[in-house]
């Protein structure tokens, strides 16, 4: 598996971010989450954000996005991109570390 495009912001709010990204579409069950480890530090990214989505398997890219929330106004978040099974597992594709800064009050 690898991402093709992204990860990318798709917006963002004071509060509230949406991370978007293409990959090819991962093997294994069709039940799966996008997966973003965010936080301030670019080398601590210890909290999560998942959304599930159910995979078509006849298709060989996946779009995935996933909505970040109880952010604080205007400031600045590092993160990265990751895909996993039911149980946890990682697809084992990460993204590069991109940042965003949410919008101010």
């Amino acid at each position: 598996m690898q991402i093709i495009i992204g990860p990318a912001l798709e917006s963002v709010a004071e509060k509230s971010a949406i991370v978007r990204w293409m990959s090819t579409t991962p093997p294994g069950p069709a039940e799966h989450f996008g997966v973003v480890h965010y936080g301030t530090d670019p080398n601590d990214l210890s909290q999560t954000a998942k959304s599930p989505i159910r995979l078509n398997m006849a298709h060989p890219t996946t779009i995935f996005r996933v909505r970040v929330d109880g952010l604080k106004p205007g400031t600045t978040y590092y993160y990265t991109v990751d895909s996993t099974r039911p149980d946890g597992t990682s697809d084992g594709v990460r993204g590069t570390v991109n940042q965003f800064t949410t919008l101010s009050k």
